[in-house]
């Protein structure tokens, strides 16, 4: 019960009277004001790396990394692979298994215009055509030309980055090189294949490497030499601990099951460590930064509680001479910070949640309104219509900023704040409960 009479005075304390000296300073209005714009960018960095990360792992999971991966100690042909994944496909927990071959290629585009075709190096995935067919797969990959699909052993599907850098377009020819094996080793092999289709998964980093070939056709084309064969397994639960169905696919592919020796299987954790680790560190490093400005704000709450002692001294005075305790009255403004502290993170958070949300939005506004003031600069000036205008280049990002709104994200952050404010306020309300009462009236 003696938090009552404190909350009650720290939240006079913190409202004040319309036209008293403290209404009009408002110190702790100010912290407020100051918690709050410092709670609304942690909370955008959060969410929108949140979203970032998630939007960007569930394109390699579902069109590159799959959920494990299981691969042979040596290389092995489209028909063994196809076996292996028809195996693979019974297990329990196991929602499908596709089998792949990879190895790098050059890519020459038609020559057009009189210009010579231009190299690309790209990734050359042959591919159970499948995998094309499923869901989780054609979810984050979309047709930007053509269809995603194979008619012919001929046929190959262009990220949409490597196809604007080739200059080709569907229908055409490119000639794909690769490398084969003979008597000196590798030499290189001259393949030719038709666009069927243009393909984007949202995130430019894979638009600009991918070539996707049918399986029978990267069996025939990539030696063995410089290709690696997987089956990609997909899960149930991507995101689950996988490490216990490691063990189903090793069993599976056993000798005594009719398998082959030296199988290994990883999870889509352990085969892109590098690349995970890579997003957990800047992802810590920003909310780091972050959460030294709400560090900051909490301080400042905590001096304008020093300020709230000092102008207050007569009345925490006239308290402590009245029979209020040294404890109630630190309660009180520690009770101040805390509630301070409360509707700056309450506050920064709604905030802070809704510019998450609106984030897209608000950014293509903002392109259009700074183009259009440059195209008016231009056309005042004489100058011909400048290039349109992005803030967000997908040719480094995804084409639109996801956002993860997280209900533990959002608690975090407040009981963070509150904790932090809480500790501001020790000193304040140390220093206003050791206040000589009798030395305060004596001094006026």
């Amino acid at each position: 019960m003696i938090w009552r009479p404190s909350l009650f005075v720290s939240s006079r304390f913190l409202l004040g009277r319309r036209g008293s000296a403290q209404g009009r300073k408002g110190y702790l209005r100010g912290a407020v004001a100051g918690m709050a714009l410092s709670v609304i960018p942690l909370t955008l960095v959060l969410f929108v790396t949140n979203g970032m990360i998630q939007g960007i792992t569930s394109r390699y999971l579902e069109t590159s990394t799959y959920h494990l991966q299981a691969s042979p100690a040596y290389s092995l042909d489209a028909p063994d692979l196809v076996a292996a994944s028809a195996t693979l496909a019974k297990i329990e927990g196991v929602k499908g298994a596709w089998a792949e071959i990879q190895g790098p290629g050059v890519i020459l585009g038609s020559p057009k215009d009189g210009r010579p075709a231009r190299p690309r190096a790209a990734l050359v995935r042959a591919l159970d055509p499948g995998l094309l067919e499923e869901a989780g797969f054609l979810s984050y990959l979309q047709a930007k030309g053509g269809n995603i699909a194979f008619r012919r052993d001929n046929d190959v599907l262009l990220g949409e980055a490597l196809a604007r850098s080739l200059g080709a377009e569907v229908g055409e020819l490119v000639s794909l090189v690769t490398s084969r094996e003979g008597g000196q080793g590798l030499s290189p092999r001259l393949s030719t294949f038709r666009v069927r289709g243009i393909v984007s998964t949202g995130y430019q980093e894979l638009d600009s490497l991918w070539a996707l070939i049918p399986l029978k056709a990267g069996s025939r084309i990539l030696a063995p030499g410089s290709r690696r064969v997987v089956v990609g397994i997909k899960a149930a639960s991507p995101y689950a601990d996988l490490r216990g169905l490691q063990e189903g696919p090793r069993t599976a592919l056993a000798p005594t099951n009719g398998g082959f020796e030296g199988w290994g299987v990883s999870t889509w954790v352990e085969s892109e460590r590098n690349l995970w680790r890579s997003f957990s560190t800047t992802k810590a490093l920003l909310l780091l930064i972050m959460a030294l400005a709400v560090a900051v704000a909490a301080v400042n709450v905590g001096g304008s509680l020093v300020t709230l002692v000092l102008e207050r001294r007569k009345d925490i005075a006239i308290l402590r001479s009245s029979g209020t305790g040294a404890r109630q009255i630190g309660l009180v403004f520690v009770s101040a910070g805390l509630i301070t502290g409360g509707l700056g993170t309450v506050l920064g958070l709604a905030l802070g949640t809704g510019l998450s949300l609106l984030i897209n939005p608000l950014l293509s506004a903002l392109e259009y309104l700074l183009g259009l003031a440059l195209r008016l600069g231009a056309l005042l000036g004489g100058r011909p219509d400048p290039s349109p205008l992005r803030l967000l280049n997908p040719a480094y990002y995804l084409e639109k900023i996801p956002v993860d709104i997280s209900l533990g994200g959002i608690l975090a952050i407040g009981a963070a704040s509150l904790v932090l404010c809480g500790l501001a306020s020790l000193i304040p309300a140390r220093r206003a409960s050791r206040l000589p009462p009798m030395e305060i009236f004596r001094k006026g």
